[in-house]
Order: C-alpha cells, then sequence, then structure tokens
C-alpha cells in the first residue's frame, strides 16, 4: 500500500486481504487554486548528493543524519499526524509511538523518523519489531516523490512493510518514476515466524540491476530490471530513508484491517539501521556491535557520527565529523585528523569542529570508480582527552 506525498493526489493500492492482486484508486484532492500535475514546474534544484555509509544505534536523535516529522499529515488513507515527540530514544532503541492524541485533523498521532539526505545504491537494513495490531503499518524504506526531489522529481520507492493484523508476513514492494501509482509490485512473503515476538533484521540490496529483499541473512524475494519493467535507478533518483508506524482509515482496511484503537499506546521499537554504499555490498554481514555507552565524562571526546558524500560531479568526496563528550554533547574547537584511503590517499587530515562540533573534510579528486575511506585517527582540545574506544565511528565510505 502506498501513497503520493503530495495534497492534490490520493492513490490507494489495496492487496486484498488473503488473495493474490490489488486494486487501485485514484482520486483527486487537487486545492482550489492549486497546479495540476501536469502542469506542475519541473524542480529545478540541482540534484542531491549521494550519502556513504553509516550505521546507527539509534540510542539518541542525530539531527545530522535524521528528521523526526512534526505537525502535518499525509492523506487518507492515512489517519494519523505525526508528531516529533512519538519518535522516542531511552538509549537502548528508538520507538514510534501511536496514540489517540489529536493531530492536524487526524484522530490519532503517530512517529516519522527519515533522513536529511539521499541515499544511492547499496545495502538497507532496519533491526526492528512492528506493531501487532489490525489496521496498523510498520515500515522500513526509502523514497523520493515529486515533493521530496531525489534528482528527477519522481516517485521511486522500495518497501518493507508490516501488515498488523498478521505479523508472521511482510510485504515487499517499489515502484518506479511512478507518480500515479499506476505499476506496484507488492509481494507477500511468509516469515515462518512472529515478528514480533523478538527483533529481527529485515533489509534489501538496491543495484543497478534489480533488488533484492533479505531477512536475517537471508535472501527471501528479488525482482530483475527489465525494459518491460524497471527498478528504480540512482542515477535517474536517490531516495531518503525512511520508517513510519500508523493506523489506516476505513479506505484501506481491505489492505490492512480495520483500526481501533485499544486504548493505550502502541510502539514498534527499532534496534539499528544500517547503510552499506554500493553495489558490491553484502547483506550477510554481522549485526554491528552494541555502541559503546557514554562514559559521562565532559573531558573525554569521541567520534560520534562520520556522514560521507560525493560532490563535485562525484570526483570528489566529503566526510562531515561530529565529536561528542562523555555527555554526548558536541566539542567545539577540537582539531581532528583523519586518513584518506580506498580510491585516494590525498585530501584534507586535519580540521577544527565547530559550534555544532563538527568538521567537513574534503578528499583529493579522482575520475575512476570505486570507493573514498575516510577514518579519524584523533582529535585534540586543551583540557580534553580523545578516547578512540569510545567512538561510535571511527570510518565511513562512499562508493561511486
Amino acid at each position: 500500500m502506498k501513497r503520493i506525498r503530495d495534497d492534490r493526489l490520493s492513490v490507494h493500492c489495496l492487496p486484498l486481504l488473503g488473495e493474490v492482486g490489488a486494486v487501485c484508486l485514484v482520486l483527486s484532492c487537487t486545492p482550489p487554486g492549486s497546479l495540476s500535475q501536469e502542469a506542475k514546474p519541473q524542480p529545478t534544484t540541482p540534484p542531491p548528493t549521494a550519502l556513504g555509509s553509516f550505521t546507527d544505534h539509534l540510542t539518541a536523535l542525530n539531527t545530522d543524519r535524521w528528521i523526526r516529522a512534526d505537525g502535518w499529515r499525509y492523506p487518507s488513507p492515512f489517519d494519523c499526524g505525526w508528531r516529533a515527540d512519538h519518535v522516542q530514544f531511552d538509549g537502548n532503541v528508538m520507538t514510534l509511538e501511536l496514540d489517540d492524541t489529536q493531530t492536524s485533523g487526524a484522530p490519532y498521532s503517530s512517529g516519522e523518523y527519515h533522513s536529511t539526505g539521499f541515499y544511492a545504491y547499496g545495502c538497507y537494513e532496519a533491526r526492528f519489531k512492528p506493531i501487532a495490531a489490525s489496521g496498523v503499518v510498520s515500515s522500513f524504506f526509502t523514497f523520493a516523490g515529486p515533493n521530496d526531489n531525489g534528482g528527477n522529481g519522481k516517485h521511486n520507492e522500495i518497501d518493507i512493510e508490516f501488515l498488523g493484523y498478521n505479523t508472521s508476513w511482510l510485504q515487499a514492494n517499489f515502484w518506479t518514476n511512478d507518480d500515479a501509482y499506476a505499476n506496484g509490485h507488492e509481494k507477500m512473503i511468509n516469515l515462518g515466524f512472529d515478528a514480533t515476538a523478538a527483533f529481527h533484521t529485515y533489509g534489501f540490496k538496491w543495484t543497478s540491476t534489480g533488488i533484492e529483499w533479505w531477512i536475517d541473512g537471508a535472501r527471501v524475494h528479488a525482482v530483475a530490471d527489465s525494459a518491460a519493467d524497471p527498478t528504480p535507478k540512482a542515477t535517474e533518483s536517490l531516495q531518503r530513508i525512511i520508517s513510519n508506524a500508523w493506523p489506516v482509515d476505513s479506505t484501506a482496511s481491505g489492505w490492512a484491517g480495520t483500526f481501533v484503537y485499544p486504548g493505550a499506546p502502541l510502539g514498534a521499537p527499532y534496534d539499528w539501521i544500517r547503510y552499506t554504499s554500493g553495489e558490491s555490498c553484502s547483506m550477510t554481514q554481522a549485526a554491528p556491535p552494541p555502541p559503546t555507552s557514554q562514559t559521562g565524562d565532559p573531558s573525554v571526546m569521541h567520534t560520534d557520527t562520520i556522514t560521507m558524500s560525493l560532490i563535485s560531479r562525484n570526483t570528489q568526496a566529503a566526510a562531515l565529523v561530529t565529536v561528542r563528550n562523555g555527555l554526548g554533547q558536541p566539542v567545539v574547537g577540537a582539531t581532528v585528523t583523519g586518513q584518506w584511503s580506498g580510491l585516494v590517499t590525498g585530501g584534507d587530515l586535519s580540521k577544527v569542529t565547530g559550534t555544532d562540533g563538527s568538521a567537513l573534510f574534503y578528499s583529493a579528486r579522482s575520475s575512476q570508480s570505486g570507493t573514498f575511506v575516510f577514518c579519524t585517527t584523533g582529535a585534540a582540545l586543551s583540557g580534553m582527552t580523545y578516547d578512540a574506544t569510545a567512538n561510535v565511528e571511527t570510518c565511513d565510505t562512499v562508493t561511486k
């Protein structure tokens, strides 16, 4: 089940309960005086840059990488508004909470967590537990659309969705340059276990030749790119990474079931999210080790995040390094050192963190294909000590 992120159009693609196939309804909801889809101006902003690999243990909000949706809603069949306080962190997991708080004209509120930037081919993974309730969808997916420009301004999407009436099944799906939602590819997969009973790792590998869906290191479904039925192309549009949980309204009950609020909040916990860039990535790599706990010492600092992207027409890489102290606060004025490897060995080797605790490094340029690798080697600031063993990230990569 998917929907255009656009107030002018609502599309319902509903796989029938217990059956193969779907019914798609396209409903116009264009506000008076707004432009039609055909008359909408094409995006004029330059396409975004592809960001690099990361692992996020979701122990706290990372504003360098993520946004919590707040104060708005999608059109029907979504029956909730998004609230930032419904994306919660307790130091161990992130929980998307659904309750009966009225928001943005909807009877319920829930949480959506989506990336600030865009990503290309690679392996996308999340370890989480969905909500077991009829009429509730729990998800992990990538998306770019007409109002969320990943490059060509068209709707592209790759999905993992749970329908809460039966959490022993998973729905895989994708859409390619499809603003009309005319060609869905819903596939229901029998897990052989109840996904709410324990954390499991769900993901997909996106390449130029197709998409593979994986569960706990095993491939469970695959589609091949073809001229007649193409899969999304990173050369046309990059995509954001998104997780959300939401109740359906009555128009989608034939797909996801009927939602009846149980009288207490529902929650979908997420343990970690990982993206590994490049078509040669592996979906069988081990789960990331647990994060090092914060020391609580404000005089000890560590590398918290490294966010990499391709720039200069993909001939150069940028690495944004954030340094925090043992209380999780940004460290200002620290001299960070690092090393480039992989495709190039030259580039910035030392930078000073700004007011947000971040320092931006640039690599040397290369016109060849390959992987840029950047690793932090230390940080220095008077009165503080750098503890590399407390690093959340030490190295990161981006592949072209």
